[in-house]
């Protein structure tokens, strides 16, 4: 076999991403807050780039904005009022140590126990066993027990627990007294039982009336299986929300624009363009950057375009969901936006990541407007409204006969709305909504 040597030439197409292209694709799919970081990052490294902050704080813009304006018969009121201004964060390990330094306890076991709050996982459980904590700490194991009691004994109830069961266990001083002993045997002993067979089922195996056992379920079902929860993480803060547009309703009017008051202010200084004559590759470095400021300029302002434009095709198609509320949330797709608007879909998936708009019915994420097409017979419907008619009725159902998710597909058939019986096993595990099986009560 010969090998030859040649050229060939090949003419194809493909899509090569430059520098300029890259940085327009990043601002259009920032946020608010992540366009402001942004902007700071390259004013620290380009000279003719200047940055300013939102006007306003961010906290201003999560309360409700009062169309009706600030006074009221002749009356000023004050722009943020005190409830609905964000208090400071309070973090989960502090809270415990700040309860533990409260308590009597020796030295050796408090120090322990403060270190164990580190120990703790995302749900407030101490997977790790006394011996491993003994070794890990240079304690010995009883007083590494010692410690773990001293934090279960803190607030919110369950923490620092080994498991799922002992959680429960160590919650049970919430529990009303006249069905918290069988609730308590139910969890040291048939917790398992309670997951996976029918009430009926448990109650002859304890030997318990139906409405006895349903009442010690129903006790065990309000307690907390992730007590970190009570107080968030523990080392990540709350995410606040800063609306990019702002949907405001005069009469049957509905006025939409970009939220200026949260974006941050771009200035290009021209005042500092100058050439270093006697240095070219200084003044190659400058003329860069000078190109780079202009560019980043027309990126910002593209992307406040792309935005508005986008969501106003959304509120002229969502027009009855802001007049009548979620049932009459119509069919929308980024395939239908970008056709309409002459857009790529790619370019109207990242316009709206993360994009939130203020409006009559609240804050309300961009992409929660889009929604599939389901088949009706009277007219188009959205895989929300199916969401909705089906949280409406199990929420309306008789919890002692439950819907079955084969009589959820029939009612929607008889409103005119076609879909299986695993499309609504598939909405209704979307939402988190129980089988008919674990809704059902007994007494």
């Amino acid at each position: 076999m010969e090998l030859e040597l040649g050229l060939l030439q090949v003419q194809s197409q493909r899509l090569v991403m430059t520098a300029q292209m890259r940085q327009a694709i990043a601002v259009l799919q920032c946020s608010a807050w992540e366009l402001y970081e942004l902007l700071q990052r390259e004013a620290e490294a380009n000279p003719y780039v200047e940055v300013e902050p939102p006007p306003l704080p961010a906290v201003a813009w999560l309360r409700w904005r009062d169309t009706a304006g600030a006074e009221r018969g002749g009356e000023r009121r004050e722009p943020y009022p005190l409830e609905q201004r964000v208090s400071m964060p309070v973090r989960l390990a502090d809270d415990l140590e700040a309860q533990l330094r409260c308590m009597a306890a020796p030295r050796g076991v408090m120090e322990c126990a403060i270190k164990l709050i580190g120990m703790l996982d995302e749900n407030g459980y101490l997977r790790e066993s006394s011996r491993d904590i003994a070794r890990w700490l240079g304690c010995s194991e009883e007083e590494a027990e010692a410690a773990i009691r001293l934090l279960q004994s803190c607030d919110p109830l369950g923490i620092a627990a080994r498991n799922l069961r002992e959680c429960l266990l160590l919650q049970m001083a919430q529990v009303p007294p006249p069905v918290r002993d069988l609730a308590q045997h139910i969890v040291e002993h048939h917790l398992e039982h309670l997951a996976s067979e029918p009430l009926t089922k448990l109650a002859r195996r304890l030997g318990k009336s139906p409405d006895a056992v349903q009442s010690a379920v129903d006790a065990i079902r309000r307690l907390n299986p992730r007590p970190a929860a009570a107080l968030g993480s523990t080392s990540e803060p709350p995410a606040y929300v800063i609306p990019d547009l702002v949907l405001e309703r005069d009469g049957d009017t509905l006025w939409l624009r970009t939220n200026e008051p949260a974006e941050p202010r771009l200035r290009i200084r021209a005042e500092l363009w100058i050439q270093a004559q006697d240095d070219q590759a200084a003044s190659t470095w400058l003329a860069q950057r000078w190109r780079r400021a202009q560019w980043l300029a027309r990126c910002v302002e593209q992307r406040r375009w792309t935005l508005y434009r986008v969501a106003e095709y959304i509120v002229q198609w969502q027009r009855r969901f802001f007049d009548e509320g979620w049932p009459a949330l119509r069919p929308l797709t980024l395939r239908q936006v970008a056709s309409a608007l002459g857009l790529h879909e790619s370019t109207v998936s990242r316009a709206i990541r993360g994009k939130w708009m203020q409006t009559p019915r609240g804050v309300i994420e961009l992409r929660v407007l889009f929604s599939g097409e389901v088949a009706a017979d009277t007219e188009e419907a959205s895989a929300a409204l199916v969401k909705h008619r089906i949280r409406s009725w199990i929420e309306s159902e008789d919890p002692r006969h439950p819907l079955s998710d084969e009589a959820l597909a029939r009612r929607l058939a008889e409103e005119g709305i076609r879909v299986a019986r695993r499309t609504v096993t598939k909405y209704r595990e979307a939402m988190r909504i129980p089988s008919s099986q674990r809704r059902r009560r007994l007494g």
